[in-house]
This record gives structure tokens, C-alpha cells and sequence, in this order.
């Protein structure tokens, strides 16, 4: 049985580990808050902006770049990840469902762009392209952020260096459920648009036109996706790291209470040793 000195350290270090787990736990849980808003906010809005665009889009003869489909094999594939570990299976579920599509597209050729040091390093060690990097999922989830990195990837659709993009990430579901999701940005998927809009616009008069109206809308709804699936990922990751400090947190204090046991079970081994010692002693003196 270890000694009550190696008990006494072992309780002490697991306390100090549960008042990390703890406070991490009550971090992400105020993170999370504020993370479940945005995210729950942001897909009416989207949704709204999608029924608009398909509509004008159905209504009027109307061509661009970034709803035009192609056969090349020059894939963009957009990982949203985390930075930091301490979030259960978020990041393994995620990588797991990509690496499944890279295989199966093993034959195309795959540009990876991480949002997130755990994609980059994951994927990197794995011997796939990493195209670009895109560190600090805090900074990353202000919208200025987002536009730039949008943009950058709607300049390579356009130019012919990417033929689709695809983005991977967690989407927020509940505080106890993520899934790893996959969503074509580029072209935008304008036949599920229109599935999901009823909105009639061919009766109103379109000032600026429906085409000029398209300049700007469609690259506002390529925008806006990336920024929805990386807000998805952030909530996600907080929900995850959440239950993963709680679950360690009570593992802890089980883990305590089983320490606790031991430690009363060797104080009082050394306590009926030392008292068979003392009758055995006086017996010995007696004789």
C-alpha cells in the first residue's frame, strides 16, 4: 500500500488539477452563452438573405461567377478547427469526417486552409498541402476577420485557382451536442436556395436592378456563410470544452474520495501496526 505521505501528495495535486478543471469549466460556460446567441442568430438571417438571392436569382436572368459550377479537379477545403485542446472528441470527430473526403478525393487536388492551429498541425503531420493558416479562433470570430479570409477564397473561385470550396465544421446543435458537418461555399448551392425560398419577386420593380442588386449580395452571402460556420465552431468548441471540464471536474472528485479511502485505510494500518507493536512490547517486558 503506498505511504500516507504519497497519498497526501496525490490529494493535494488532484485537488489543484479540479480547481483548474473547475474554472475552465465556468469560463467556457460565460463563453458559451454569448457564443449560442450569435450563432442561434445568425442563421435566420442567413436564411432570409439565401431566400432573397434565390429569388432574384429565379426570377431573373442573371449570371455570376460564383454560382457557376465546374468539373475541375481543384478543390479549396476549409477546416474549422480549435486552437487549444481540453475539448473532448470535437476536433478528432471533425478530422475524422475529413479525412474520409480526402480519401475518397484522393485524386483531386486539395488545397487545405486551417482555421485553427489543431487542423493545421493535424493535417500538415499527415503530409496534405496546407494552402494557408489562419491562427487565434477568437479573432477569427469578429466579422472584419471573416471578410477578408472570405473574400480571399471568393478571389480564388473566381480566378479559376480553386473550382469549389468546401468547408468543414462543428456545427452547434445543443450545449451536449456538435456534429462535424460539411458545406460547399463556392459555387453557391443555388438549387437547395431555392428550394428553401417561396418569396415572389418577378411583380416588384428592382431599383437597382436585379443583376446589380446580385453584385452585392452574393458576395455579402458568401461572407456571411464562412462567418456562420465559424461562430458554429466557436460555440461548439465552448459547449465541448464545457462538459469536458465537467466531466473531469467530477472525475476528480471521485478520484479524491478514492484517495480520501485509501489514506483512512493507511492511517489506520499504521495506526494497529504501531499499536500491535506496543502490545507486543509489553508483553515481551511482562515475560
Amino acid at each position: 500500500m503506498p505511504s500516507l505521505k504519497f497519498i497526501r501528495k496525490r490529494i493535494s495535486s488532484v485537488k489543484n488539477t479540479q480547481k483548474i478543471t473547475k474554472a475552465m469549466k465556468m469560463v467556457s460556460a460565460a463563453k458559451l452563452r454569448r457564443a449560442q446567441e450569435r450563432a442561434q442568430s445568425s442563421r435566420p438571417y442567413e436564411k432570409q438573405l439565401s431566400g432573397i438571392v434565390a429569388g432574384i436569382l429565379r426570377d431573373f436572368d442573371y449570371q455570376s461567377d460564383l454560382t457557376e459550377k465546374r468539373d475541375g479537379p481543384r478543390i479549396g477545403l476549409v477546416v474549422v478547427s480549435t486552437d487549444r485542446g481540453l475539448c473532448g472528441s470535437l476536433n478528432a470527430n471533425l478530422f475524422k469526417k475529413v479525412s474520409q473526403y480526402l480519401k475518397v478525393h484522393s485524386h483531386e487536388n486539395i488545397e487545405l486552409i486551417a482555421l485553427g492551429k489543431k487542423a493545421r498541425d493535424f493535417f500538415s503531420k499527415r503530409g496534405v498541402k496546407v494552402h494557408s493558416t489562419h491562427l487565434d479562433l477568437m479573432k477569427i470570430g469578429s466579422y472584419e476577420y471573416i471578410e477578408s479570409i472570405a473574400e480571399t477564397l471568393k478571389t480564388s473561385f473566381e480566378s479559376k485557382i480553386f473550382d469549389r470550396v468546401e468547408v468543414f465544421y462543428s456545427e452547434f446543435q445543443s450545449a451536449l451536442v456538435q456534429n462535424a458537418k460539411q458545406e460547399c461555399l463556392l459555387p453557391l448551392p443555388i438549387e437547395s436556395m431555392l428550394g428553401e425560398t417561396d418569396a415572389e419577386l418577378s411583380n416588384f420593380i428592382m431599383e437597382p436592378t436585379g443583376g446589380e442588386m446580385l453584385d452585392r449580395l452574393l458576395p455579402l452571402l458568401v461572407r456571411f456563410k464562412l462567418y456562420r460556420m465559424v461562430i458554429e465552431s466557436l460555440a461548439s468548441e465552448h459547449a465541448a470544452r464545457m462538459a469536458a471540464m465537467d466531466s473531469a471536474t467530477r472525475n476528480a472528485r471521485d478520484m479524491i474520495g478514492r484517495l480520501t479511502l485509501d489514506m483512512n485505510r493507511a492511517r489506520q494500518a499504521a495506526i494497529t501496526k504501531e499499536l500491535m507493536e506496543i502490545i507486543g512490547g509489553a508483553e515481551a517486558v511482562s515475560a
